[in-house]
């Protein structure tokens, strides 16, 4: 499947490296594009350099960043960045793991880019849709592809994970949570105990779980807290193909600890329809 640059309303394409022509900046609202290549140029700069291509949202909040190394991936790997982050971040950070295993990566921006706290953060409803989009975009297949978050992000992937089953899309072969539970904070996650979203929201799912021993946040993140939700998962239907910690490491450490990233990643091409 091929790279290619993903517009939105009329195709408008846009480059990372953000232009604005006709009205002065000052007179216009920023994006998150133009937020993060404030905050992150560095980032944004690799990102650009190795020709990342963007989907910017109807709104400008939020976007999504693609890349593969070859024209025709072995899979794609859907990345949500943790608290506070950014996908270019996330492009840079993957990016050897890309070329070594060929795969393609799909980062999606749900963070604003300013601010803390859920208002700061995309409602995970929004978030699926325009990764939805995206997704359509590029002819992606059922069971295709990897869904991984990190801290907050992987919050968010039981939530995005429900919607992607209930909307009958199922684009992901394989969920994975690196050190982060289905915190109820997130309306959608709150939703998904409360049976909204049936009596059976991960039926037919494939998950993987990661944790560090040392994670930062061992209250909302440690491995004991990501065993209770692989049980939660259970329960809702959900199974689990694969449980990873990481002795004496943190959330960060699994793409610095090769063995371990390539008995996921070996999991997620072997559970690909």
């Amino acid at each position: 499947m091929r790279n290619r640059v993903f517009g939105f309303v009329g195709a408008a394409i846009l480059a990372l490296a953000v232009t604005l022509a006709g009205p002065s900046r000052a007179q216009m609202p920023n994006t998150i594009l133009q937020i993060a290549t404030e905050k992150v140029p560095d980032k944004v700069k690799f990102s650009q350099q190795i020709g990342a291509q963007v989907r910017l949202s109807r709104d400008g909040r939020l976007f999504a960043m693609t890349w593969s190394p070859v024209p025709n991936p072995r899979g794609w790997v859907v990345v949500l960045h943790d608290r506070n982050g950014w996908a270019p971040a996330e492009v840079q950070d993957w990016h050897p793991t890309l070329i070594r295993r060929g795969l393609g990566i799909v980062a999606m921006q749900w963070w604003y880019g300013t601010g803390t706290g859920p208002a700061s953060e995309a409602p995970a409803d929004i978030v699926y849709r325009e990764l939805e989009a995206v997704l359509r975009t590029m002819n992606m297949r059922q069971g295709s592809l990897m869904l991984y978050g990190t801290g907050r992000g992987a919050e968010y992937v039981y939530a995005l994970a429900a919607y992607d089953r209930n909307s009958g899309s199922k684009f992901f072969a394989l969920n994975v949570p690196n050190s982060g539970a289905m915190a109820a904070d997130l309306a959608a996650n709150k939703r998904i105990g409360e049976g909204q979203f049936g009596l059976g929201p991960f039926d037919d799912t494939r998950w993987a779980f990661v944790c560090g021993t040392r994670d930062a946040d061992p209250d909302r993140a440690g491995c004991p807290v990501l065993k209770g939700a692989s049980d939660v998962v259970r329960r809702f239907g959900g199974k689990n193909e694969l449980s990873i910690q990481i002795d004496r490491g943190t959330r960060a450490s699994l793409l610095t600890d090769r063995a371990k990233l390539d008995q996921l990643l070996d999991k997620y091409l072997a559970v690909l329809r």
